[in-house]
């Protein structure tokens, strides 16, 4: 979602890259040095209670515009490129006749009602195009169509009202993670995984445009509640059992391997599920099929999840680096540690956008 939310052209001024998780807004800012490359000027996180943002939606406006006005306070922010949720989001791969580009926009918007359950008035919808006229069937073309509930989009227009923030542009979190994630120039298809707090992301990029996602209702959240209950601790202590032991056995590690078990087989069953969609369905038409599936979000940092995760699928499970098109590690490391950018991916793409609009 670039054209459809971009601002005016008068604010040519650099933005931060901003986004606003289940229990988080975070921030990224990079820079240019003179040697061309890119370093991280400034970041922060600032959390906030469960419950503010459910299933997408803005359940305590004041709270949540507390929370981003403390920041602009504290850090002088101005501009920023935002992330929009994907829980009410829509990615629909649809075919039009071939139209001038002028006519474009009017030809998605006729076919939008037969690929998603609202309609073109209820909705706010950008596209990509992702075949090329001059091959194949010229009197059609494919596009990738990102869609939104205006509601939803208005809510977060609203929200940054009285803040000091001016959005410059809106984009889906998948979007901007992809830029984060994965090589600049690099067309492959790839499956990412983004485990969050409440919800884990799945989405398919192939020549460099999200074609496929889906939100799951499964999160680090319930991971920490499951051993919390399998083993009748404290949330606080299940955290941090979580985060000592992960997936890795052995004495008292195997009690908390158990109560992750039904929750990370859930995942990994549904990752299968839409893995096996995407190479029967869509493989030979849009990309290819998938060459690698990365994991970020703050599920990534869970030890062995790439090996379990990986139990049924044909291709390498890797943990993501979101700093890939930041900068190499032999030149520069980053104020964020791997562990910690996790939480960032989404940030760090939208503050490329300064520099790339892939």
């Amino acid at each position: 979602m670039m054209r459809l939310f971009n601002a005016p052209k008068f604010l040519a001024m650099p933005a931060v890259g901003l986004d606003i998780s289940a229990d988080a807004v975070r921030f990224v800012e990079l820079e240019e040095h003179n040697d061309g490359q890119l370093r991280v000027a400034r970041y922060a996180t600032r959390n906030f209670p469960l419950g503010i943002i459910s299933e997408g939606h803005i359940r305590d406006k004041k709270k949540l515009q507390d929370v981003i006005s403390g920041l602009v306070s504290e850090y002088g922010l101005t501009f920023a490129y935002i992330a929009l949720p994907e829980e009410q989001a829509y990615l629909a791969n649809i075919r039009v006749p071939s139209v001038p580009p002028a006519q474009l926009h009017d030809a998605i918007e006729f076919r939008l009602e037969e690929h998603v359950p609202i309609s073109g008035a209820e909705a706010i919808f950008d596209y990509v195009v992702v075949s090329d006229r001059s091959v194949g069937r010229k009197e059609m073309i494919d596009v990738v169509v990102s869609v939104l509930p205006r509601v939803v989009v208005d809510e977060y227009l609203d929200i940054f009202s009285g803040t000091g923030i001016t959005p410059k542009a809106f984009e889906f979190e998948s979007q901007a993670m992809a830029r984060s994630i994965i090589l600049a120039g690099d067309n492959g298809t790839f499956l990412v995984v983004d485990i969050g707090k409440m919800v884990t992301d799945i989405f398919v990029t192939a020549n460099g445009v999200v074609q496929f996602s889906a939100s799951l209702d499964i999160g680090g959240h319930y991971m920490t509640q499951a051993i919390e209950k399998a083993m009748s601790v404290p949330y606080e202590e299940a955290e941090k059992l979580k985060v000592e032991h992960g997936l890795v056995g052995g004495g008292k590690a195997d009690a908390v391997r158990a109560a992750l078990a039904p929750v990370l087989s859930d995942l990994r069953m549904r990752l299968l599920r839409h893995y096996s969609y995407w190479q029967t369905h869509h493989g030979e038409k849009v990309g290819g099929n998938i060459e690698r599936v990365f994991v970020t979000g703050g599920g990534a940092n869970l030890k062995g999840v790439t090996e379990y995760l990986s139990m049924g699928l044909e291709v390498r499970v890797a943990i993501a680096n979101p700093w890939v098109n930041v900068c190499s590690f032999e030149d520069y490391i980053p104020p964020l540690l791997l562990q910690e950018a996790h939480g960032y991916t989404a940030a760090i793409g939208l503050a490329l956008r300064n520099f790339s609009v892939r």
